[in-house]
């Protein structure tokens, strides 16, 4: 039985951070990002997928390593918030994956000018609602359409994936940051044989009045369960209530500060192989960039894990 780390991670090279809000400003419009540019070390794909209700218009960066690929394949990460999330990757940061073992990175974000979709990711990454609960969060945007989601990138994004790439699903890792977090963390508790790795950073735990933690007593009781890794990732400076905003909203409050430190301990009672780790100096916005750029450089094999010390 493994051990679920507690870890403080003083190690991490600050980022800069960005304003702590609950949920990311709809404001921030899309920037050329190195997908457009190019790269000595990565070439970029693209594609659309809609999604299977005609709503949502799915635009995927798919960037494949130039240094030739192991024998069993690349690893993969896929990344919510794809926009967002390649607006934090630049070319030192490809360099540095391509002194390791390079992943393929899927960014799976949304078509428009915008690096948040604030609609389209409140239904994608939030789960069904409890019975009896209601499916919009505090800014009234209708959520609970996750399992949709998750299966539209396990049927029809990872198989154009696989044809285009050789990837290794042995090494496959799933991150998301905020309701992206929220997603991961129900997608390793639904169904948890999708990918090897889940990194939770921030995720949004209230969402729904804590419905995603009902998941976890019928997690905990599959009669098996397959080998994953789960990591849950906070900021320092959100554990400790500093925000710019003040969350009066029942639905924000309806679960403890210490959520994710006690679904971790609850993990590690069972022997679930993962990590809880806070992030020094990093709210709730300047945990998107802090958490990915870890995980990317951890999963390429030149840093350690996200909240662990080097």
């Amino acid at each position: 039985m493994r051990r679920l780390d507690f870890i403080a991670a003083a190690g991490l090279v600050a980022l800069a951070a960005v304003p702590a809000l609950a949920q990311p400003m709809p404001a921030a419009r899309t920037e050329p990002t190195v997908a457009d540019v190019g790269s000595a070390y990565y070439r970029f794909e693209r594609l659309s997928v809609t999604s299977e209700d005609g709503a949502r218009i799915h635009r995927i960066w798919i960037a494949i390593p130039k240094k030739a690929a192991p024998s069993a394949g690349y690893p993969v990460a896929w990344l919510l918030d794809g926009d967002a999330a390649l607006a934090q990757i630049d070319e030192s940061l490809l360099a540095r994956l391509a002194a390791g073992d390079p992943p393929v990175i899927v960014a799976v974000g949304y078509e428009g000018d915008r690096r948040f979709d604030v609609l389209a990711r409140a239904f994608d990454y939030t789960p069904p609602p409890s019975e009896g609960r209601s499916a919009v969060d505090p800014a009234g945007r209708p959520g609970g359409g996750a399992d949709a989601f998750l299966t539209l990138l396990g049927d029809r994004i990872a198989p154009e994936v696989a044809r285009r790439v050789a990837a290794d699903p042995a090494r496959s890792l799933i991150w998301g940051h905020s309701y992206g977090g929220l997603c991961v963390l129900h997608a390793a508790l639904t169904r948890p044989e999708a990918y090897h790795a889940f990194v939770a950073a921030s995720p949004s735990l209230w969402w729904g009045y804590g419905a995603v933690l009902e998941e976890v007593a019928p997690f905990l009781t599959r009669p098996s369960r397959p080998a994953l890794s789960l990591t849950l990732l906070v900021g320092e400076e959100e554990i400790a209530g500093r925000s710019s905003r003040r969350r009066t909203h029942p639905m924000w409050t309806s679960v403890p500060g210490a959520a994710a430190r006690d679904l971790a301990t609850q993990l590690a009672a069972a022997g679930v192989d993962g990590r809880y780790g806070q992030l020094p100096g990093q709210g709730h916005g300047g945990m998107l960039a802090a958490s990915l750029v870890s995980t990317l450089l951890s999963l390429a094999g030149v840093a350690p894990p996200p909240g662990q010390r080097p």
